[in-house]
């Protein structure tokens, strides 16, 4: 018996020797409710944001490790404005569009004097449908790792699109002959053209895909009143159904919401104080239900409901009283489950495990607040005021990734701030922030451990930590981490600690830590601690840290047997 041991510990020895006894970090936090819903392969790491809001159901929410630093890795410009497009990541491409804007006012940050008065809707669509060559701009493919630009394709206003399965779908606006838009489907790797469809009105609104449907919203504007409707198509472009909307009812910029074989959508009337929340079919595009719900029209659009866990969300504004609720809905049957006063909102919300985001405007202290609602009672577990302005201003949809959430205050009334700002979502706290070169008129996009953000005046910006925990490997009697410096400069007075706890009984206890002096530009180095001995399985905690940066901090599983680490991946 005894031989039998010693033997199978000499083997496994031996093993050790030879292969290495490691896994690769990636500490990916998915909450419940917090799902891939798009049919396209999804990688573990990068978990990419193919389409506006990540998913076909607008939550908004990734899995993604997200920085904890404000540490800026590259920065882009395109060569047109990008008005309030958001970043659409997708393996190692970026896809940004120049989208439309309306020209009744000059761009944020141009105005001579602050936006008070919204232009009628009867105005927006006036200005909608007359030409404008400052708008022929078209949509962009950068690397997503490095920046560099790959391809464009001329389009005029083009919308968000969304890529699925290497193909991108994606919509413009044709006011020079047809007065409607066109669905392009490119391929993702080079742009080439595919196919397109013409379209029975004019689109403003992201582009959906979701269980091999696309999802467009339209607003026609041929006859004497102006109508809205909902079509759906196949991937090969072929029409599925359209659901019309009732008269001087339109979908004004925002974005459908797929969930559970259904699709919702919010409406606005033409009247500024009306509008609906629907839910129809996915499959046949039959009625199942509506709920009142006025989705504040404005000039740059209006915001889109969020779905998950069978329930939908929405903002909902009072004109007459200048008030607004997020609203809770049950996903099958429309019935009200609850509503929050939160403010005025341009917001989307954000569902991340069991919490909504979503950022309004109090109108009795002119600041804007972020809140962190329960999404199963509507109570109010923190708001925290979102710094960069001391006056009226709003702000944009949050997004949220790895315990963080992100705020791009996006100033409608007047330009005060620049920057990108960083929360911590158990708390509320401030973890950092970043000043863009000019103003943000979107949402960022979270992916493979960066944040991507673009400006009106067409930057793109890419943040991620440059100092990275690597890789996590264990071996004989020892944890190893890889340090890496991804950047561009040299870091100085690193330190660094590993703590291993766990085991049989928990006896497994042991922190080593040191100092790396200087790491140079693309350097790594590999710190360890030991000695490891035991039974059982621990956790790994490494930490990383230097003057003026943020902690780092990354954890792994592993099994400790005799004198063998394994860590998981």
């Amino acid at each position: 018996m005894k031989k039998k041991i010693l033997c199978i510990i000499t083997i496994m020895l031996l093993i050790a020797t030879i292969y290495p006894v490691s896994g690769t970090l990636r500490e990916e936090k998915v909450l419940e409710g917090q799902k891939n819903l798009v049919n396209n392969d999804q990688t573990e790491s990068g978990d990419w944001w193919p389409m506006y809001r990540h998913d076909p159901s607008n939550t908004g929410c990734s899995s993604s490790i997200a920085p904890v630093t404000n540490q800026l890795n590259w920065k882009q410009t395109i060569g047109d404005n990008i008005l309030s497009a958001t970043p659409i990541i997708y393996e190692d491409r970026l896809f940004i569009s120049t989208n439309w804007y309306y020209n009744f006012i000059n761009p944020p940050n141009m105005s001579k004097t602050p936006i008070y008065k919204n232009p009628s809707p009867n105005e927006i669509i006036e200005a909608l449908t007359t030409y404008n060559e400052e708008f022929f701009g078209g949509l962009y493919c950068l690397n997503a790792d490095t920046g560099t630009p790959l391809w464009s394709y001329p389009l005029y206003a083009p919308n968000d699109p969304a890529v699925v399965d290497d193909k991108l779908y994606v919509t413009d606006l044709d006011l020079n002959y047809l007065m409607n838009s066109n669905l392009y489907c490119l391929d993702a790797e080079d742009g080439d053209y595919n196919w397109q469809q013409p379209l029975d009105g004019l689109c403003l609104s992201p582009t959906i895909v979701a269980d091999e449907k696309i999802f467009i919203c339209l607003l026609n504007t041929a006859g004497y009143n102006v109508e809205g409707a909902l079509t759906c198509f196949d991937l090969d472009g072929n029409d599925k159904w359209t659901y019309p909307l009732p008269s001087d009812e339109i979908i004004f910029g925002s974005a459908p919401a797929y969930y559970d074989g259904k699709v919702y959508f919010l409406t606005s009337g033409m009247s500024y104080s009306s509008g609906n929340l629907y839910c129809i079919n996915a499959e046949t595009g039959q009625f199942i239900w509506s709920k009142p719900i006025f989705s504040y029209m404005y000039w740059f659009g209006s915001t889109s409901p969020a779905c998950t866990d069978g329930k939908v969300y929405a903002v909902d504004f009072d004109i007459y009283g200048y008030s607004g609720s997020l609203k809770c809905f049950d996903a099958d049957t429309g019935d009200p489950l609850w509503s929050r006063n939160i403010g005025w909102s341009f917001s989307t919300p954000a569902i991340c495990g069991d919490s909504v985001f979503v950022t309004a405007l109090n109108l009795y202290f002119y600041n804007s607040r972020l809140y962190r609602i329960n999404a199963e009672s509507g109570a109010i577990i923190w708001y925290v005021p979102i710094p960069g302005s001391t006056y009226f201003f709003s702000s944009g949809s949050p997004i949220c990734a790895d315990n963080k959430v992100f705020v791009s205050p996006t100033d409608y009334f007047y330009s005060y701030s620049n920057d990108l700002y960083c929360f911590d979502m158990e708390n509320g706290d401030l973890i950092w922030n970043y000043e863009l070169d000019y103003e943000s008129m979107s949402a960022p996009a979270i992916a493979d451990e960066r944040i991507y953000v673009a400006d009106y005046l067409g930057t793109v910006y890419a943040i991620e930590d440059l100092l990275k925990i690597w890789d996590i490997s264990g071996g004989i009697m020892n944890v190893n981490a890889e340090i890496k410096n991804i950047g561009d400069f040299d870091f100085s007075n690193v330190s660094w600690s590993i703590s291993v706890s766990g085991g049989m009984l928990g006896l497994i206890n042991r922190t080593d830590s040191g100092n790396i002096p200087t790491l140079e530009a693309g350097e790594s180095k590999l710190v360890r601690a030991l000695p490891v001995f035991g039974l059982g399985k621990i956790e790994i905690i490494v930490t990383t840290s230097m003057p003026g940066i943020n902690t780092i901090r990354k954890s792994s599983e592993g099994f400790v047997l005799g004198p063998l680490v394994f860590i998981s991946s």
